[in-house]
């Protein structure tokens, strides 16, 4: 038997019943290794939906976010300070790391090295304002920012605490009058 005849009645081994139009189906079955990993994905599967839903072992999308949120908040020391807790601090050590701060955070690039602002950022030694003149005021551009003005926001990048510092250094550069401060902006302080 020569190798088509042999060919050939393999073909017609694997050839079906079924016939439409003249053509007919030929049984021919997917390698071994497709089936093999085909029923690995259902194993996984079933592994993985007794795990997350079924045994509840695992957490689900929610308890995961908010486990992984407070990593994060404890990591990078990310804590909301309640409006008790909020005050301006006189204390020359927490003034020197606001400073330390205020240069950390590059915003001398805007306000100038002693607060004295520039062509981009208020002055921050007279007595006037634009977005408030209370601490809470201050504060609160540092941590939210306005992006009107080109104010970033920082309460992604530093916690409640720094910014409390950075706001009592800033408002503790009042009445300095350094060199070369930018003329007033805003409204009066009282």
């Amino acid at each position: 038997m020569t190798t088509e005849d042999k060919k050939s009645n393999q073909l017609e081994e694997n050839i079906m019943d079924h016939d439409y139009d003249g053509i007919r189906e030929l049984d021919n079955p997917p390698p071994r290794w497709i089936m093999a990993l085909f029923y690995i994905t259902i194993g996984i599967s079933i592994i993985y939906g007794a795990y997350y839903f079924w045994l509840d072992i695992g957490d689900n999308q929610d308890a995961e976010y908010a486990r992984k949120s407070v990593k994060h908040d404890q990591k990078y020391q990310v804590a909301n300070l309640s409006s008790d807790e909020l005050v301006l601090l006189t204390d020359a050590a927490d003034l020197a790391e606001g400073k330390t701060i205020y240069k950390e955070m590059n915003c001398f690039a805007c306000h100038g090295l002693n607060g004295e602002g520039n062509a981009v950022g208020p002055n921050l030694t007279d007595n006037y304002s634009l977005n408030g003149c209370d601490f809470q005021s201050v504060f609160n551009l540092i941590k939210n920012g306005n992006p009107a003005k080109g104010m970033t926001a920082f309460k992604a990048q530093i916690s409640d605490d720094k910014i409390q510092k950075v706001a009592s250094y800033i408002k503790s550069l009042t009445g300095t009058n350094p060199a070369n401060a930018k003329d007033a902006q805003g409204n009066k302080c009282e």
